[in-house]
């Protein structure tokens, strides 16, 4: 990889070399045009971040063969848009294909509607989904073995959770669940600052991971699974190795006093180990991600930081604008601060990170109506039918109408497990009402 050749001296220590956020590719740097009216800028967030994610951008240009959905094909629009990135002589390109097809994708939900402002944590995961369903459109999103699949091989994280009584030794059942993005509370998360401060420890970079897990798990406690009297932590336990870690946060109001505390304590390294209870796989163990990318939310509006190798500088990414920051990550926070930008996810990566494999791949470019069709037949000659087409209200673009849903449902479930306030804001969801119309459907 480009930045690995960039970044590494032959004999030489990468962690003695290594610039916060250098996993960071090549890639050229444009705006994304956001017109009065179009409300673009949760979309345009989102798509800056994926295109200048060397894994992902690799892994997708890696790729042809999908289903295609025409007018509501995600995977198209990206590919587009990314030739563009590549290719275009223009500062700042139109994003219309890409928000097209997220309407068209969501038109049932009304989600991501046209000219309707929308979440863009939100945003990204449904891209990430929805990719996953282009790639390998017979599997469904909990259980995804497929080597090509980038949204299971690159960002998904495959979890269990489990109650065990360290008094009576009894223990629940695991119950597995994918998360593509891990979202902790800022007011958990600020508590948990204050109690190590009061402890007189001085924040550690490998010691942001553990506080995130404690602000994860703060006051979750469960009944012993044989009710002998205990209260018990739930213990949450990570089985692969992604290599792109996503986390979110959550915020209690679109004005938030802990914004500056929040941002300033952000660590640019993140220790897998210390993130979850226990990691079972063995590269995990070992593993240490670096931030390369964020993206904030400020007074109805969403924008992008990236590091840029090239430059070996941090960029802000906010619409059709495009300008750099500085070199140092604490010209970043500085930035947050002066803007009163409240972070609302955080990308870390892994500098050894690689493209997906095409091994399993489709090879052909398959129209959703010919893909239907033979599904259709497959089942009237009694084989297997294909996992997303077994729910009874199938929409016509063709993903299960609840399949998103329900991740959504066991996300918003863990989260609430974990932490509980009278309103939960991510970023400006709270001030959207289609958001709110959409969760209460669940």
């Amino acid at each position: 990889m480009a930045w690995v050749k960039f970044l590494r001296k032959p004999g030489g220590n990468l962690g003695k070399v290594y610039q916060p956020g250098s996993v960071m590719s090549l890639a050229p740097t444009k705006g994304l045009l956001n017109e009065p009216g179009q409300n673009s800028c949760f979309l345009n967030s989102a798509v800056q971040v994926l295109w200048q994610l060397d894994i992902f951008r690799r892994s997708l240009r890696g790729l042809t063969g999908h289903v295609c959905q025409g007018d509501a094909c995600i995977f198209c629009a990206l590919k587009t848009i990314f030739s563009q990135f590549q290719h275009s002589r223009e500062k700042a390109l139109p994003s219309n294909n890409m928000r097209h097809a997220l309407a068209e994708s969501f038109k049932d939900e009304q989600r991501f509607q046209l000219g309707f402002m929308d979440d863009a944590a939100e945003c990204f995961e449904n891209i990430l989904e929805r990719i996953h369903y282009h790639i390998v459109p017979s599997n469904g999103t909990d259980m995804c073995t497929s080597k090509s699949c980038i949204t299971h091989q690159k960002f998904a994280m495959t979890l269990y959770e489990q109650c065990v009584c360290c008094t009576c030794g009894a223990s629940s059942d695991p119950l597995p669940f994918t998360e593509f993005v891990r979202y902790i509370s800022t007011t958990a998360l600020c508590n948990e600052i204050d109690r190590m401060v009061e402890r007189h420890e001085r924040l550690k970079p490998e010691m942001f991971a553990q506080l995130l897990q404690a602000a994860n798990t703060t006051d979750d406690f469960r009944n012993c699974p044989s009710n002998c009297g205990q209260k018990i932590k739930i213990r949450r336990v990570l089985m692969n190795s992604p290599e792109i870690v996503t986390i979110g946060l959550v915020w209690d109001s679109e004005h938030s006093d802990l914004t500056e505390d929040v941002i300033r304590n952000l660590a640019t390294q993140l220790y897998l180990p210390g993130l979850f209870y226990r990691v079972t796989d063995e590269h995990a163990k070992n593993s240490e991600l670096f931030l390369v990318g964020m993206i904030c939310y400020a007074s109805r509006h969403y924008c992008a930081f990236a590091f840029h190798t090239k430059s070996c500088k941090w960029v802000l990414f906010d619409d059709a604008n495009v300008k750099e920051v500085g070199t140092k990550w604490k010209d970043v926070v500085s930035k947050c601060i002066r803007c009163h930008f409240q972070p609302l996810l955080l990308f870390y990566a892994n500098p050894d990170g690689t493209p997906v494999s095409t091994e399993d791949a489709l090879q052909h470019i398959i129209h959703w109506s010919h893909y239907k069709t033979s599904a259709a037949n497959r089942e009237e000659f009694g084989c297997e039918k294909y996992t997303f087409l077994k729910s009874d209200c199938v929409k016509e673009n063709g993903f299960e109408e609840t399949s998103n849903q329900k991740s959504k449902k066991v996300q918003l479930e863990n989260f609430t497990r974990n932490y509980t306030q009278p309103t939960n804001v991510r970023g400006s969801s709270m001030y959207h009402t289609h958001f709110f119309n959409f969760w209460d459907k669940l």
